[in-house]
C-alpha cells in the first residue's frame, strides 16, 4: 500500500501540514494538479527537478505554484498540451526522458526533532519549516548535492544534506519523527539516482 496525504492545516510559506492515509496508487494512474498532496507528487517533483524543471530545494508532496510552473515549463519543452496538469500524456513522457543509475549503500535515518539539532540542511532548507521534506544527507563526492534518489521504503528524495558520518557509499534519510528515524535503523539498500 501507497501512502496518501489527506490536508489538515496550514504551515510557514503558505505550505499545508496533512496526515497520511492508506491508498493504493502508481505514479501516473491517476491525474494531479494543483491543490493535491500525494506520494506521487514527490515522484512528480524529484524527476522535474532531476531535469532541471522544478527549481524548490527540496520535493514537498504538495502541488502548488512551484509544481505547476515546473509542469507547465516541461510541457511547453517538450511540445505536450499545455495545462500545468500532470495526466497521462505528461507521465508517460516523463518516464521516457528520465535516466537511472543503481547504487547500493549503507543507509541510516536522523531527525530534526531533537535537542541541538538546528533542522537547517546543508543547502539551507529548514526542516522545521517543511517537516514532510523528503532530504537525504549524502557525501558529495558519491552523490552530487541536489541529485534526486529514488530510496526504496522511503520514496523520492533530494540529497540536500551532509553528515560527518556520511563518507562513501551512505545516505542519512531525514525523518520528522525521532521514532521513525529509531525504526529505519541501519541497512543496506539499493537506491536509485535519477538524471
Amino acid at each position: 500500500m501507497i501512502k496518501k496525504w489527506v490536508i489538515t492545516g496550514a504551515l510557514a510559506f503558505g505550505m499545508l501540514v496533512s496526515a497520511p492515509v492508506s491508498g493504493l496508487a502508481a505514479m501516473g494512474d491517476h491525474t494531479l494538479r494543483p491543490g493535491v498532496w500525494d506520494n506521487d507528487v514527490y515522484e512528480l517533483q524529484g524527476k522535474l527537478k532531476a531535469m532541471g524543471y522544478f527549481d524548490f530545494a527540496v520535493t514537498t508532496g504538495y502541488y502548488g505554484s512551484v509544481t505547476k510552473q515546473a509542469v507547465v515549463n516541461y510541457q511547453r519543452a517538450k511540445g505536450l498540451s499545455v495545462d500545468g496538469i500532470a495526466g497521462p500524456q505528461t507521465f508517460n513522457s516523463i518516464q521516457s526522458n528520465i535516466q537511472r543509475k543503481g547504487m547500493t549503500v549503507e543507509s541510516t535515518a536522523y531527525t530534526a526533532n531533537c535537542e541541538g539539532c538546528s533542522g537547517t540542511t546543508a543547502n539551507g532548507t529548514n526542516l522545521k519549516e517543511i517537516p514532510y521534506a523528503k532530504v537525504i544527507a549524502v557525501d558529495p563526492k558519491v552523490i552530487p548535492m541536489g541529485s534526486v534518489v529514488y530510496v526504496p521504503g522511503y520514496g523520492y528524495a533530494v540529497a540536500a544534506d551532509t553528515g560527518g558520518a556520511i563518507k562513501g557509499n551512505k545516505i542519512d534519510v531525514y525523518m520528522k519523527n525521532h521514532s521513525d528515524a529509531v525504526n529505519w535503523g541501519r541497512k543496506n539498500i539499493n537506491i536509485t539516482i535519477v538524471n
